[in-house]
């Protein structure tokens, strides 16, 4: 991580290259403490539910507020529940815990969340490629 911080300034490519291993590495060590140890487990199911409920609370958020398609507070909060929503989508989804199904029930439910914010980003017509729950470019 810190040498990706210091390419940032000066070779942005390569802190983007530094940063994906990062990430790579991450998921590595955690997948393996998923495996060795049960309790890892229930510490991300807790973890994958409070990003969960986050995004979920942005887009009541957005509901209450009833800003209107298109607008600055709408896009806003479209583009703040799309950004944890990707988080739970692109990292966690690749995590499996052979303990419990609970993981990938998350995912199940993960998946549908990001389908409807997706719904929300296209409202507003966002000016930004959107990928869909599995990492793959929205075509529409």
């Amino acid at each position: 991580m810190n040498e990706a911080m210091q390419l940032e300034a000066n070779d942005t490519l390569a802190a983007f290259t530094k940063f994906k291993e990062c990430i790579d590495a991450a998921m590595s060590s955690t997948q393996s403490s998923l495996n060795q140890n049960p309790a890892v487990g229930v510490a991300m199911e807790s973890v994958y539910g409070a990003l969960a409920a986050y995004a979920q609370q942005v887009m009541m958020e957005l509901r209450a507020e009833d800003p209107g398609a298109g607008g600055v507070d709408h896009a806003f909060r479209s583009g703040q529940a799309y950004g944890v929503s990707c988080v739970l989508n692109h990292i966690f989804d690749s995590m499996r815990d052979p303990n419990a199904s609970s993981l990938e029930m998350l995912d199940e439910f993960s998946d549908q969340m990001h389908v409807e914010i997706l719904e929300t980003c296209k409202q507003v017509d966002l000016a930004m490629i959107l990928l869909d729950a599995k990492g793959e470019y929205v075509e529409e």
